[in-house]
């Protein structure tokens, strides 16, 4: 069987080594020059009046609720189809997370669902750009608008992705973005919070740092994670037109009646972060195809279950800290009864993800997709 060397992301170079070094030299390791440096060069790339590194894209989650004025008895609308922390940090802010369906098109929060789970107890929305594909960030936007409620854009997958030529991160009040060693922007591991309320900022520069007479931690950015930000944007636009000549040259290749390689929705510009493909078999056959490609050592793999399945959201499974709705929600309802209909047939049944990212080549891709419908 054909053995694939299917290369992993990101790979440092020499200009990545030197600016490294350089902390190193200057003998200053925590938050200072270059992490500065870095806020002002993303804050002129994304068109954000203010950002702010940080050590990681959950804690500029947090740190965004918390700079809302989020905390117990508030609800917060979230997807199910999204990493752990964009609904964990809800709990850490004692506040609830309402899990709505997502839609079928860009896998993002439906603007249907999202509406009619809106009470006078919702306080914020998190909305995820999933994979770099960007969610109907407009609808929602004037969803939030209307009710008077706080959008919160998790893009951890989006750097550089645009809707309608806006920069994704800029509809809502405030976005976070990851830095993960995974990303499209990798430094090891850090996150970006982007924002154009002078309010916000100054809240969130307080709590980043112990010292300050309010509660604040110590939830800084490392001149190791600014020098390597500085010089991976230098490349961003670049890499993701790659990545989006991988994705199209991967839906030429491998679309059938089978496989599906889905395309972001109508006056968007993805970056995709991985390649979402939707693959119509039953689920045993999955199963046997993704034992085929991973004894290849091509990294199919099936993309995340519905989060509101996560244990974590589990009333067994709280204290009372991580409790609120024992105290300020009388009827809420286990996350994991909840009927979400497209996230069950999507997540569960039909999505998969291949990441064809800058360092794989067409000629890879080409040999990946054979094989894939040799099955």
């Amino acid at each position: 069987m054909k053995k694939f060397n299917w290369e992993k992301w990101p790979k440092y170079n020499k200009n990545h080594a030197k600016a490294v070094n350089e902390v190193i030299v200057s003998n200053q390791l925590f938050a200072a020059d270059k992490v500065r440096k870095f806020e002002k060069a993303y804050s002129n790339y994304i068109g954000s009046k203010y950002v702010l590194g940080l050590g990681n894209a959950t804690q500029g989650l947090q740190l965004s609720l918390h700079a809302l004025g989020i905390g117990y008895g508030d609800e917060v609308i979230v997807t199910p189809y999204s990493w752990i922390s964009s609904a964990s940090c809800v709990l850490m802010q004692g506040a609830i997370p309402i899990f709505v369906d997502i839609e079928p098109e860009s896998f993002g929060i439906s603007p249907k669902s999202l509406e009619r789970a809106i009470t006078k107890k919702t306080k914020a929305v998190i909305l995820v750009h999933m994979f770099g594909y960007p969610a109907k960030v407009k609808e929602i936007s004037e969803i939030c608008k209307k009710y008077s409620i706080n959008l919160i854009e998790d893009a951890s997958h989006a750097h550089g992705g645009k809707f309608k030529n806006q920069n994704l991160g800029t509809f809502g009040d405030i976005s976070v973005f990851s830095l993960h060693q995974r990303k499209a922007l990798p430094v090891g591991d850090g996150g970006i919070i982007c924002t154009n309320k002078k309010k916000i900022f100054d809240d969130i520069y307080q709590m980043r740092s112990f010292g300050h007479k309010k509660l604040s931690y110590n939830y800084r950015m490392t001149e190791f994670a600014g020098a390597l930000g500085l010089e991976c944007l230098k490349n961003l636009d670049k890499e993701n037109l790659i990545r989006r000549e991988n994705h199209n040259f991967l839906a030429e290749n491998l679309n059938n009646s089978i496989f599906r390689v889905i395309e972001p929705i109508k006056d968007s510009y993805a970056v995709y972060y991985s390649n979402l493909i939707e693959i119509d078999l039953p689920l045993k056959k999955q199963k046997d195809l993704l034992s085929y490609a991973n004894s290849a050592n091509l990294l199919l793999k099936r993309t995340w279950q519905p989060l509101n399945k996560n244990p974590s959201f589990m009333r067994e499974n709280m204290n009372n800290n991580y409790a609120p709705w024992d105290n300020h929600y009388e009827n809420f309802e286990e996350p994991n009864t909840l009927n979400l209909p497209i996230s069950e047939e999507y997540q569960e049944k039909r999505l998969f993800e291949l990441d064809c990212h800058p360092l794989i080549t067409k000629k890879e891709i080409k040999e990946a997709t054979e094989f894939l419908k040799s099955f």
